[in-house]
């Protein structure tokens, strides 16, 4: 099993995965819980609605043409839909831990793991239980990601009140935000 563990948390758009990036440069290996999620939902290719009436396209083309990041912004309905599938569905039916089992099963020989997408309280139990370090990244004027009628999904804000081992505020530039995880990381592996 992986060593070190750092998992870390905070709201779309806060530098998640720009933060991963400083250790995945001293060969850590980044995961997410949503990576089987996502695959999912590409196996299943489902009709994504088009913007003003332009008709719907497949995901699998969407993601394809786009990337997730961009298919996840420019149409909320992908977003909603690993949202759903994810929680209503994978947790719900499947079991909380459904994401957590898959994502270790698939990284038990990585030297460092950094998973970026932690979630929920059993996600960021999982890492604390494998002596990882819960990690908030926090962007000034960044909040949750809300639907059309305003509401956020429990999947941006169940970690609103964790006790987080650090919290990284990301108010500089990409090698501000590396320079602070690097410093963490050499906490982690004293």
């Amino acid at each position: 099993m992986t060593d070190l563990i750092v998992g870390l948390s905070g709201y779309a758009r806060s530098g998640k995965n720009e933060a991963a990036n400083a250790l995945v440069e001293r060969g850590w290996r980044q995961a997410a819980y949503a990576d089987k999620l996502r695959d999912f939902l590409y196996a299943v290719n489902p009709l994504i609605p088009g913007h003003y009436g332009a008709g719907s396209l497949r995901l699998r083309r969407l993601v394809d043409q786009t990337g997730w990041d961009y298919a996840k912004t420019a149409y909320p309905e992908v977003r909603s839909l690993l949202q759903r599938t994810g929680t209503e569905a994978g947790r719900r039916v499947l079991g909380d831990d459904v994401w957590v089992e898959a994502l270790f099963a698939s990284h038990r020989d990585a030297p460092g793991l950094v998973v970026t997408d932690v979630r929920f309280p059993n996600e960021a139990e999982a890492i604390a239980k494998r002596n990882g370090v819960m990690i908030r990244v926090e962007r000034p004027g960044v909040g949750p990601t809300k639907d059309k009628y305003g509401r956020a999904h429990i999947s941006e804000t169940a970690l609103d009140d964790w006790p987080f081992d650090h919290v990284l505020i990301n108010d500089g530039s990409v090698s501000d935000l590396h320079a602070k995880l690097h410093g963490v990381a050499e906490l982690v592996q004293v």
